[in-house]
């Protein structure tokens, strides 16, 4: 005797499947079981996960002999199955000659497969003075949803005060996931500067607030050139856009942004804006960015490191000790020749001297006074200083 089932194991919500058996009396299936009572048999009932029973009855004979099946709509909040608990079909038939044959066969029910459901990127770009859509995407619908967008070297800054649905948020179905969207005016959207944009929301009424934050850096042209220049040194391999382990250049100008506080805080101590740096920095800021972007690469690449030995074989991947040997001699690069960049750059952008003189009055005899500054292409020092009366 042969019971073999013809059904896949795996089912999703809300799919309509067939349920297939079939009853031999013999392991080539070339003959068939023939019931005792086909209005009553093969018999079929369906149980969840909990052991409660779905749906029962007779299974429909087949174009040949043995075959058997039936039609099953699984519900929408049908339970999903686990490693422990699985749902099944029990057929049951009894045949001419009065014996029994049982069947238990079981399968999964699934949920519909969700790729990119929910927001996962934490840092965007705009070109400055571009209306911005700000988006949030959730896999499922929440009970409210709000943001707030402050300028973000100001936390004070309000831009967007905690507009919703019905007061600018807008709301569409996009796949499987419901997405929130609203236009940032280009108005409020300056040159170089970064925003922070936080979203709240609540599943139910019961629910504490759950936040999500995103970043939104705005750009000008010219530095969307520096991100080419730093894909160039950093992205050699070009690893494709909307990879994993891919440089967005979302990413690219968050290094650039923190290139530029790099630049500034060495010796001399300058505090130029990020995008209005000097052209005469522009090979330690793409130096120093791609060196802050290195860190990150090396920490992933600390993570996928491995290494293994048998018996005969050794396989080892490790990038890692490789890139912290290139940002360490980009670092030694940068720390011998940027501070005596700078140092020039400022004595040459800098008044080279102040002028002053002593009041001649016994009221004040300690005091000294500015009288002039001296700039730094000054190309007649000397008439200068004739004219204050310091020469004759």
């Amino acid at each position: 005797m042969t019971v073999k089932n013809e059904t896949q194991r795996i089912f999703l919500r809300g799919e309509n499947v067939t349920l297939a058996v079939s009853f031999f009396s013999d392991m080539a299936a070339t003959i068939p079981i023939v019931p005792l009572d086909v209005a009553i048999y093969p018999a079929y009932t369906i149980y969840d996960i909990d052991n409660q029973p779905v749906q029962s009855g007779v299974g429909q004979l087949e174009a040949s002999p043995g075959r058997y099946k039936t039609e099953f709509l699984v519900p929408t909040t049908a339970p999903l199955s686990s490693d422990m608990k699985r749902w099944r079909v029990e057929w049951t038939v009894v045949s001419t000659d009065n014996r029994q044959f049982d069947f238990v066969e079981e399968f999964d029910v699934r949920d519909v497969t969700v790729t990119a459901s929910e927001t996962r990127e934490i840092s965007f770009v705009s070109l400055a003075g571009q209306t911005y859509r700000a988006i949030l995407r959730m896999p499922e619908q929440p009970l409210e949803v709000f943001l707030n967008v402050y300028h973000g070297t100001n936390a004070n800054t309000l831009l967007v005060n905690n507009v919703g649905i019905g007061s600018g948020l807008q709301k569409v179905a996009d796949g499987d996931s419901i997405v929130y969207y609203y236009d940032i005016d280009g108005s409020l959207i300056a040159n170089n500067c970064t925003y922070a944009l936080i979203w709240s929301y609540r599943g139910t009424l019961l629910e504490p607030l759950q936040f999500v934050y995103q970043v939104l850096t705005s750009v000008t042209p010219n530095v969307l050139g520096q991100v080419t220049a730093l894909r160039h040194l950093i992205d050699k391999f070009q690893k494709r856009l909307g990879t994993v382990q891919a440089y967005e250049d979302s990413h690219l100008v968050e290094y650039l942004v923190r290139g530029t506080e790099l630049v500034n805080s060495v010796y001399p101590t300058t505090y130029f804006n990020f995008g209005n740096l000097p052209s005469a920095f522009n090979v330690y800021h793409i130096l120093f960015s791609a060196w802050y972007g290195l860190q990150a690469q090396g920490m992933l690449e600390t993570d996928l490191g491995f290494s293994f030995s048998g018996q005969s074989v050794t396989l080892e991947y490790d990038h890692a000790s490789q890139i912290a040997d290139l940002a360490g001699r980009w670092q030694e690069f940068i720390s011998s020749t940027l501070p005596a960049a700078k140092m020039a750059f400022v004595r040459r952008t800098s008044p080279i001297g102040n002028v002053s003189g002593r009041q001649m009055s016994w009221r004040h005899p300690t005091f000294s006074y500015k009288v002039s500054s001296i700039p730094a292409d000054a190309t007649n020092v000397l008439g200068s200083m004739g004219r204050l009366g310091l020469l004759w």
